[in-house]
């Protein structure tokens, strides 16, 4: 019989699977552009990361959350990036991007994403998805054929908690049935929300740095 350290290992969606292609803040410039927005990209990368890390590490960190409230989350987003774009466009500028992020081809896999989800599944274990998202990523993931690769798909809409909150891990751990936290592993590219808290509560957790185009492999190498 193979032992295995752990029974699941969770990957984050973002950044350790996949990105998103041409980067968010050229499809926020190309929408913001069209309704009126004299912002530049750099403005917008600047102010997409300030917004994000207001709208989730801020107060609604251990705030409920469903596929409404996610919604209403990117739209927040969108207000505080495109910070000078005209109140009577806001509605169909975000609908745009709302929609752009929906599609595959908005995104795209990293090299070693399918070969390392393979490996891990011919060695026994199980795989899960651990993101903050909404019904969107469910769409995503089967355009790209790659639904068959994961045994369970956990994203924060359904959960009802989104990360960093503790919340969110002990949900995902319910949501496999997991009764030893020490047998599962979370993988992201976000240490406080993927790494810090999983830790926080018994999971083990490891912090990929997308530094090479193996980065994930590397990392997950003694699996």
């Amino acid at each position: 019989m193979v032992n295995r350290p752990y029974d699941w290992v969770f990957f984050d969606s973002t950044g350790t699977l996949m990105r998103p292609v041409p980067e968010p803040a050229e499809v926020y410039h190309q929408v913001g552009q069209a309704f009126g927005s004299d912002l530049s990209v750099s403005q917008l990368r600047e102010q997409l990361k300030e917004a994000m890390k207001t709208h989730f590490l801020g107060d609604t960190v251990d705030l409920p959350t469903d596929q409404t409230f996610e919604r209403e989350r990117w739209r927040r987003i969108v207000v505080d990036t495109i910070s000078d774009l005209p109140e009577t466009h806001l509605d169909e500028a975000f609908a745009q991007l709302w929609l752009r992020f929906s599609e595959a081809d908005a995104w795209q896999l990293f090299a070693d994403t399918v070969p390392t989800l393979q490996r891990l599944r011919t060695a026994g274990y199980k795989i899960a998805l651990a993101s903050n998202f909404d019904q969107r990523l469910v769409q995503i993931l089967h355009q790209m054929q790659i639904m068959d690769r994961f045994d369970r798909i956990v994203i924060s809409a359904d959960l009802g908690w989104s990360k960093p909150s503790k919340k969110f891990y002990e949900a995902a751990q319910q949501a496999v049935s997991a009764t030893d936290v020490s047998r599962l592993l979370m993988v992201g590219d976000t240490f406080q929300g993927d790494v810090q808290t999983p830790r926080s509560v018994g999971w083990d957790a490891r912090h990929l740095v997308r530094d090479k185009d193996n980065a994930l492999e590397t990392l997950l190498a003694d699996l």
